[in-house]
């Protein structure tokens, strides 16, 4: 507890520095120690770094630096768990070409060749802080209105005249207000008008040379906006401009991408900026404005026939770019165009008549009318876990994704979904199960496969997805889980073995059924440990080779007779040590089409290694043993016809807490041997060379830590 001597609560100063003494009762006497002070403004912004001052017997004084308006002072003894950090926030830049005139597009109807009240470079900035202001309040409530909490991004501001309201313009009146940046491009206007560049340009060459302009801008114009304080940045480009010879928007691109190690920009062109409001007055306008647009201006994507169209299109355009920045990628909603119908809707009691459409306007607008201007859940639980939406009270979520497997309980096969963070829905076949939710977190779902097969028709496919409180996600294929029945009881033991794996979307005809475990025996009838994994992944998974101690290696594949495996390709190769006391605990496949693409393992040290060869319509598996359970060997099968490429992959995990005994490393079922699967243990291998490295020795070749383990959208996202 904290007395003070020189300050009360609701006091009022009028000078930026505060010395406050006083002293913190529970300090033992004798003690030395410190005291944290944290000071926030406008409710839970940290308006300055938390500050540490030496106390006495339990005695201190501090400076505090406040800012204008009301400020919340918390002081915190010395490991204060409760204490929080700073919550980073979205930037607005705008982009200008280094001989910009500095204005925009204009139709006639807003005056555009009479005045700049919606072309000049303050219409922009006006228009653009008001857009973020209400991309913010609609988060809030998307938030709030799921169970996540009234939260959202919140935006760099600073102390400046205010323009969110017309009526402060008669007067200079200063606030706390979002800071619009002016970053000055080292392109000319005709540069950036490039044709090559113009995204929408069927044929343009460069398509995302916009974004990478962007990024290089922003880089150059430093804090804060340097790559190591992993900005995420909405960018607006102010010399787009339509082309109506050619019909082509240019120096435009609606390109966003999330770099969790850097700089993160969601941006889009000014083409549309007409039509946004500048002034709170003005939103109803803007949303109801049935008036054209006119033909000196583009209509993007065909949608803006109004001026609320535009106004739509552009606002929720942009939003949804930069919700590409927070790490969102394609879903339903807002990531899926959701916002060209229904912006208006998300501000306003009623809409206007769709010209684009030709439908009628909805009135009233009430809590339960159709809005697809939403943020799909995935989305929202990817942004709260960012630290730009972090509470003061929110805890640290174990990151694990769900795991997802069939267990023998009592006889009774089970799937069982588990995850530590709290499991927010169950879906099948996209349709979302009645529990848990977000009000009601669930560590563990399990439904018998009994039930399953009753409630689903198991000849049709049918897929689950498991979402997480942590914004992680797990998705498999339900029927093949079951026909893959994932448990092996260890003879003479009370143990199961746990199986689980990735599979094609077609099997062939003629395929190889492999298991390699990370002990085997060796010659002299002792078991050698694994000592590397060799991942061989080319256009697609090949498989892996597993290398052991005493310099012999299985493949994770096809056998050849006589101890002559079939080579395995690969361009992407790469080799990955297994030290001593460290196991494989994650796996990752790649898959599409009626392949899996690529193959990622990560250590309990914290290296990975791999690659997923993820393409636009690919996905990516994780695959996570369940709890208790630590991961042993991997299985799967391979394509015998043509090349020899992997359509199953898997793990084969036992429990933690039980000592395997080494006849596991005898059964048939866990061999893969030359005279497909009778069961012989495996013989000395004929290789290339004989690995001579101890457990203490070993590394990773060619190794790569920059993965983001939840990364599964492309770059640039349009």
């Amino acid at each position: 507890m904290f007395t003070f001597d020189n300050i009360q609560d609701d006091e009022e100063v009028f000078q930026r520095c505060v010395l406050i003494s006083g002293r913190c009762e529970a300090v033992a006497e004798g003690s030395d120690t410190f005291i944290q002070v944290e000071t926030r403004s406008n409710g839970d912004e940290i308006s300055f770094p938390t500050q540490k001052w030496p106390m006495s017997h339990g005695w201190f004084k501090a400076l505090v630096i406040l800012t204008p308006g009301v400020n919340s002072i918390r002081f915190m003894s010395e490991g204060d768990e409760s204490q929080s950090t700073v919550t980073p926030p979205l930037h607005l830049a705008i982009l200008v070409a280094k001989d910009s005139p500095l204005m925009i597009d204009c139709p006639a109807r807003k005056f555009g060749a009479l005045s700049g009240a919606h072309s000049s470079i303050d219409a922009a900035i006006a228009k653009f802080r008001l857009t973020a202001y209400m991309w913010q309040a609609l988060t809030a409530e998307e938030m709030r209105s799921n169970g996540l909490g009234r939260r959202s991004f919140r935006l760099e501001e600073e102390w400046a005249p205010d323009t969110l309201s017309q009526l402060t313009q008669r007067q200079l009146t200063m606030d706390s207000t979002a800071k619009v940046h002016l970053i000055r491009a080292d392109k000319t206007v005709a540069e950036l008008r490039n044709a090559q560049f113009a995204q929408q340009n069927p044929r343009a060459a460069k398509p995302n040379e916009l974004h990478e302009i962007f990024s290089h801008s922003l880089k150059g114009y430093g804090a804060p906006f340097n790559s190591e304080a992993r900005p995420v940045v909405a960018g607006l480009i102010l010399d787009s401009t339509y082309d109506a010879q050619n019909d082509l928007i240019l120096a435009h691109a609606a390109l966003g991408a999330h770099n969790p190690n850097g700089l993160s920009l969601g941006m889009i062109g000014s083409h549309l900026t007409y039509s946004w409001p500048r002034f709170l007055e003005e939103v109803p306008d803007c949303l109801l404005d049935l008036a054209p647009p006119g033909d000196q201006v583009g209509n993007d994507n065909g949608e803006c026939a109004s001026m609320w169209e535009a106004c739509s299109v552009g606002q929720g355009a942009f939003l949804h770019e930069v919700g590409h920045a927070f790490s969102a990628p394609h879903t339903t909603g807002i990531m899926a165009r959701g916002y060209s119908k229904d912006w208006p809707k998300c501000f306003l009691a009623k809409t206007a008549f769709s010209v684009h459409a030709e439908t009628e306007g909805i009135e009233p607008v009430t809590p339960t009318t159709h809005n697809n201007c939403r943020w799909d859940i995935r989305d929202m639980l990817r942004f709260v876990n960012l630290p730009h939406f972090n509470h003061p009270h929110d805890t640290v979520l174990n990151k694990n994704c769900p795991s997802i497997e069939i267990q023998d309980e009592d006889d009774i096969s089970t799937m069982v979904i588990s995850c530590e963070a709290g499991i927010v829905r169950v879906l099948f076949n996209g349709m979302a199960e009645g529990g848990p939710s977000v009000t009601n977190l669930q560590t563990s779902v399990r439904y018998t496969v009994e039930e399953l097969q009753h409630r689903f028709d198991m000849q049709e496919p049918l897929e689950i997805e498991v979402l997480s409180r942590n914004g992680k996600h797990t998705t498999r294929d339900v029927a093949r889980l079951i026909a893959n029945i994932s448990s092996i009881r260890v003879p003479g033991t009370g143990i199961r073995l746990q199986k689980q794996s990735v599979m094609s979307r077609e099997a062939p005809t003629n395929s190889w059924q492999w298991a390699v475990m990370f002990k085997k025996r060796g010659l002299d009838g002792t078991l050698v440990s694994a000592s590397k994994i060799d991942l061989r992944v080319g256009c697609i998974l090949d498989g892996a080779i597993v290398h052991y101690k005493d310099g012999t290696q299985i493949p994770c594949g096809p056998r050849g007779q006589n101890g002559k495996d079939l080579n395995m390709g690969g361009h992407q190769a790469k080799k990955i040590a297994i030290p001593k006391n460290v196991d494989v605990v994650k796996v990752a496949v790649g898959t599409g089409g009626s392949e899996l693409r690529g193959l990622r393992i990560w250590l309990s040290n914290g290296k990975a290694m791999g690659a997923l060869n993820k393409r636009e319509s690919d996905s990516v598996e994780i695959l996570v043993p369940g709890s208790n359970q630590r991961i042993i060997g991997f299985y799967g099968a391979s394509n015998l016809d043509s090349w020899q490429s992997c359509h199953e992959f898997g793990i084969v995990t036992a429990p933690k807490d039980q000592s395997i005994p080494d006849s596991v490393y005898d059964m048939p079922e866990l061999q893969n041997n030359s005279d497909s699967g009778a069961g012989r243990p495996s013989k000395k291998r004929k290789i290339d060379r004989v690995e001579s490295e101890t457990e203490d020795e070993a590394t990773s070749e060619d190794e790569d830590n920059g993965y983001d383990d939840d990364s599964d959208i492309d770059d640039n996202e349009d």
